[in-house]
């Protein structure tokens, strides 16, 4: 979450766009990817308060492997604002992460979005979310198409700490799938992301979650991978976490 800074060039000259309509809204979404072979899809969650130039290095590092897809969740894209943002959150339909077991509700339209625009051929991809979309990797992860999941800074749900949103439904699935890796990060005395959901996350996962804790004695310091504040190592971990589990398999043995 950051104060908004108008972006003239939004959206990237070199980004695909395009939208996709549910129920009473109209989403836009970008893609962004450097070469025209097939590569592996990441669907890419923005932040708080909205999308904007804040998460285009990180999106255009992760075109170099990877087709990148962002959806527009809510905000004026290029120039979102947290107080108009936020009467979206309150007033729309899809948005319910605030409340109990929110964020499984949340990710009802962003699965219809993945069949239609990022896994349209039911492929592996990976999820990264990031602030108020941070345990939205983990809902959306219930899909076993999903590899791997980045669950970076999750602010939402506010209370208790531990609060990831997710529905008894989802938890159960997620435990039950052996072949899911995730990431979790944060800087270590974030106070909007408590420390508590990424240790929910790895209780939920287990050995298959890592948590990586960023160090910094500044109380404000929030976004770990985009904007300002980004931390490149933890970009380039992100990167070569899911260069890993997105890579295509080998043929078996005498194929070939």
């Amino acid at each position: 979450m950051a104060d908004s800074t108008r972006d003239a060039t939004w959206p990237p000259p070199t980004w695909q766009t395009d939208v996709y309509p549910h129920e009473d809204h109209a989403h836009n979404f970008y893609v962004a990817q450097s070469t025209t072979r097939p590569l592996a899809s990441i669907l890419l969650l923005h932040e708080f308060p909205g999308i904007d130039g804040r998460i285009t290095a990180f999106a255009d590092q992760l075109a170099r492997s990877f087709r990148v897809v962002m959806p527009s969740i809510f905000g004026e894209d290029g120039d979102p604002h947290w107080k108009g943002s936020l009467r979206q959150i309150c007033v729309r339909r899809e948005v319910h992460a605030l409340a109990r077991e929110g964020v499984s509700k949340d990710v009802g339209w962003l699965k219809d979005f993945v069949d239609a625009h990022v896994s349209t051929d039911r492929s592996a991809y990976g999820v990264v979310g990031m602030c108020f979309s941070g345990s939205f990797a983990l809902a959306l992860a219930v899909d076993h198409r999903v590899k791997a999941a980045v669950v970076a800074q999750p602010a939402v749900p506010f209370w208790p700490p531990s609060a990831l949103g997710l529905s008894s439904a989802d938890r159960n699935a997620l435990a039950g799938r052996g072949d899911l890796c995730a990431r979790g990060y944060r800087f270590t005395q974030d106070w909007k992301s408590p420390d508590a959901k990424l240790e929910a996350v790895k209780g939920l996962l287990g050995e298959r979650a890592e948590v990586v804790r960023l160090a910094s004695s500044d109380r404000a310091k929030h976004s770990t991978l985009t904007g300002v504040t980004a931390d490149e190592k933890a970009r380039a971990d992100v990167q070569s976490f899911l260069e890993s589990a997105l890579a295509p398999s080998a043929p078996p043995a005498g194929d070939g």
